[in-house]
């Protein structure tokens, strides 16, 4: 969590577009949606035995489940860019040139990638306390600095509840499909409760930091609203140098956190292919293809930008996936985890 909206962007582009109070009633729906796919999701998984998004999406798309990998490959690339880009951007305050940045940010990426799922599991894990404690420390600040003009703001605009309620499932639609991406977890789950329990704690705690940050950016509402990046808005406005640096490695390290997660999900893909025709995936090769997909993730974030990614990318990407993964994850998958095991009773 967090490597999408640790700059700001996304949170500006679905939620505070709308005004700071329509914004998080937007973020509650989402969270919401997100725990109830998680619900479904890992109990399907642990259910089924499937821990790789192509044994998982198989369980309710049948056939139909290269409509999601052709989605995720195309998001995996957008997702990337939009990191790839972020990052590059936070390493040139430094004076660093872009191209050292983005080669750095590939190399990090590629090593975790590397050394596979526990490691992933642990930099995830460990790097989503130190995002937690950082952006609620920001959020403090400002609060203290700047409550004055976040009270007026939370109370500037009406709730738009449609567009609320809309922009909700959207960035729902966008976001869930990392669930199937990172389903590698549910192998932890030892029963049906311990699934639904941790699918219950999904959605509050991925949305938790991304509240607290939104309404750190409602109290410089409507003009962060045009900032590419807002989380530098709030820096500035804050003016304090070594919570400027600290802020910068932190979503440094969201970001890295997010691209190895997305690859190490595909990564997985390509080992059960390998499984299936009798042989292992080489272990050289996962670090190689993270590289190609980094790449080719960099030129489309040379070549359309940071707004435009977040702006037009995530919406097209967003109705994508309600139709190809929301819509039968919440109906046939539901299905599936509801109906009654053939042979034996449910653990």
């Amino acid at each position: 969590m967090g490597g999408g909206y640790a700059t700001g962007r996304e949170l500006v582009e679905f939620f505070l577009s709308l005004g700071p109070a329509s914004g998080l009633v937007g973020m509650g729906l989402t969270a919401l949606l997100f725990s109830v796919g998680a619900m479904i999701s890992f109990e399907l998984a642990r259910r089924f035995h499937a821990y790789d998004y192509h044994s998982f999406t198989r369980l309710f798309l049948g056939r139909f489940r290269v409509l999601f990998e052709v989605g995720y490959l195309a998001t995996l690339v957008l997702v990337l860019a939009i990191v790839s880009a972020a990052a590059g951007e936070l390493l040139s305050s430094y004076g660093y040139p872009q191209w050292l940045s983005e080669t750095l940010f590939m190399t990090i990426v590629a090593v975790l990638v590397f050394f596979g799922s526990s490691l992933v599991e642990r930099v995830i894990s460990i790097w989503s306390i130190v995002f937690y404690v950082t952006y609620c420390l920001v959020c403090a600040l400002v609060v203290s600095r700047f409550g004055n003009a976040l009270s007026q703001a939370l109370g500037s605009e009406p709730v738009r509840t449609a567009a609320a309620l809309w922009n909700g499932l959207s960035y729902t639609s966008y976001n869930i499909p990392l669930l199937p991406v990172l389903i590698f977890v549910a192998r932890h789950f030892q029963s049906r409760r311990e699934a639904l329990i941790a699918g219950a704690l999904t959605g509050p705690l991925v949305l938790f930091p991304g509240f607290v940050f939104l309404l750190t950016l409602s109290a410089f509402y409507p003009d962060i609203v045009r900032a590419p990046l807002p989380v530098q808005v709030v820096l500035e406005r804050l003016d304090l140098p070594w919570l400027t640096t600290a802020v910068r490695l932190v979503i440094l390290g969201a970001l890295i956190k997010t691209g190895t997660g997305l690859l190490h999900g595909f990564n997985e893909r390509l080992a059960r292919s390998a499984v299936d025709r009798g042989r292992a995936l080489p272990r050289t090769l996962r670090p190689l293809v993270a590289i190609t997909l980094m790449l080719a993730a960099v030129f489309a974030a040379t070549t359309v930008g940071l707004v435009d990614l977040i702006g037009k990318g995530y919406r097209y990407s967003a109705l994508y996936f309600l139709i190809v993964l929301v819509i039968p994850l919440m109906t046939i998958g539901l299905w599936r985890v509801l109906a009654p095991p053939r042979g034996h009773s449910l653990q």
